[in-house]
């Protein structure tokens, strides 16, 4: 297939005719999405897709294949498949493709929309996870950045290329999912950085910046020759600028989640004018009715958290208490409930955000999980913090810097940040506990912004000077540096939190 031109509605590769006659007629009897006989599901079914397993026959007998049958669930669905054909007709065109220039893909054996929209591949066995980018060994890296080369090369464009679309077959990677890539003429040079920007997020995202260089070098090296460096250090910046794009597009599409009905959440209202929202994934539709009645009276056998009578616990959860709001803001429990989840899309501890419900006038209920950890305040004045070991001293000041770097990095600020409102975990990680003073901001964080809010927790920790330095180094370590050397930043830090101290000096 040249770039540009319609695939076909119908094609079998040789042998497989009868085969897909077969497998047509068995799913045009099946009640959708229940798999014909001789097939089980490969993966859980969704509205729009069941993915199968089972046996085809072909030229040499009876072949192992994965099945993919489709099904239009919404109106831009069926548009697009009147105007574009079946998604199992454009994945297949890509697969053959690809398996003209050569590389890993599954082999594709059939595809038609005449009818039920299919694709059939022959089963690929034994496929493992790629391991995480940080433990991704320099010969697989380069696998992995030969392969996308190639892919690019072939004039592969697929808009969502993550970890989940490779695999590992015989130790070498493939490609397994191309549902949503298209073909076309190879990459020109921005729409090549846009691509590395895109597969830097999908596959390197959680990297070493080292390791996103390394794998950059070894892409270059493929497509000019040489040693890839030149051309890797002249494009480097560029693609930063263009993947820390693709990740605040990412992140908030992840966010908007938490925001109407769908596989993960449900919005909800009850006869009595209540509103909210509860996580599908870890709770049920009784918690509604079970804890509507919070809304006037909090159960009975609480644990007061915090004073004041807003935070209780009650077994392994958290109850928030929150007032009314101006006519026209959004409740506050609805807010926080919206922040934790937004807080771990961008892999900042927070805990479980379980339901929030609001009344009319916007007051309402946060209900989240109980985190048994102490709070850093009592860790440090406890004594636990002087207990430990030289090398977990170590990581518990190293990891809240970088914990705050990727908190700031990721374009979140936290007006509250105090030692009280963060948990020690076991393993010494750090949570923010305490969501409400959290903001996600629409462009980077400015570093006199950051200063501000780490003034607020060196001012709330009561450590040595050179404890505060660690944490400021850490932080400050991280690429790409800030625009002012250490001293001169952590000096910054250090006057901005004297003075919140006051006169007494003591940490508020």
């Amino acid at each position: 297939m040249n770039p540009g031109d319609d695939p076909p509605m119908r094609w079998t590769a040789p042998g497989y005719e009868a085969g897909l006659e077969a497998l047509l007629a068995a799913l045009a009897e099946a009640t959708w999405p229940e798999p014909p006989e001789g097939f089980t599901y490969l993966t859980q079914p969704r509205p729009m897709r069941a993915v199968l397993t089972g046996t085809l026959a072909g030229p040499r007998g009876p072949k192992a294949v994965v099945v993919k049958w489709n099904r239009p669930d919404t109106l831009a669905d069926r548009v697009s498949r009147h105007v574009r054909g079946g998604k199992g007709v454009r994945e297949g065109s890509v697969l053959r493709a690809l398996k003209r220039a050569s590389l890993r893909v599954p082999e594709p054996l059939a595809y038609t929309d005449e009818g039920d929209d299919v694709l059939v591949t022959a089963y690929v066995t034994d496929l493992t996870p790629l391991p995480p980018a940080d433990e991704m060994p320099p010969p697989l890296l380069e696998d992995v950045a030969i392969l996308i080369a190639l892919a690019h090369a072939a004039g592969l464009r697929h808009p969502d290329l993550h970890t989940g679309n490779l695999a590992l077959h015989d130790g070498a990677p493939i490609l397994v999912d191309l549902g949503s890539a298209r073909m076309g003429a190879p990459l020109g040079e921005r729409e090549r950085l846009a691509a590395l920007a895109a597969a830097t997020h999908g596959l390197l995202g959680d990297a070493r910046r080292s390791q996103r260089l390394r794998a950059l070098r070894l892409y270059m090296r493929q497509v000019h020759g040489g040693n890839g460096r030149g051309h890797a250090r002249t494009h480097a910046r560029a693609i930063e600028d263009l993947l820390r794009s693709v990740q605040r597009s990412f992140r908030r599409g992840r966010d908007r989640r938490a925001t109407r009905s769908g596989k993960h959440f449900e919005l909800f209202a009850t006869p009595s004018g209540a509103h909210g929202v509860r996580n599908r994934d870890c709770t049920d539709a009784t918690w509604i009715a079970r804890t509507e009645p919070w809304l006037e009276t909090l159960p009975d056998n609480l644990e007061e958290l915090k004073s004041g009578g807003a935070v209780h616990r009650k077994g392994d959860l958290v109850l928030k208490s929150y007032d009314r709001v101006a006519t026209g803001r959004l409740p506050r429990p609805i807010r926080a409930f919206r922040l934790a989840y937004a807080l771990r899309n961008r892999g900042i501890e927070a805990p479980l955000p379980y339901l929030a419900v609001a009344d009319s006038s916007g007051a309402g209920l946060y209900v989240a999980a109980w985190v048994d950890a102490p709070n850093l305040h009592d860790f440090v004045a406890s004594g636990r913090f002087d207990a430990l070991e030289a090398e977990e001293h170590t990581r518990l000041l190293v990891g809240l810097g970088r914990t705050l770097r990727r908190m700031h990095d990721a374009e979140v600020t936290h007006r509250d940040l105090k030692a009280p409102n963060l948990l020690v975990l076991p393993d010494l990680g750090i949570m923010i506990a305490d969501v409400d003073g959290a903001r996600v901001r629409r462009g980077p964080v400015r570093w006199a912004r950051r200063a501000r809010d780490l003034m607020r927790l060196d001012a709330s920790l009561d450590l040595r000077e050179r404890d505060r330095v660690r944490i400021l180094a850490s932080y400050h370590a991280a690429l790409p540096f800030p625009p002012e050397p250490l001293p001169e930043f952590a000096g910054e830090v250090a006057r901005l939190a004297q003075r919140k101290r006051g006169p007494s000096g003591l940490p508020r």
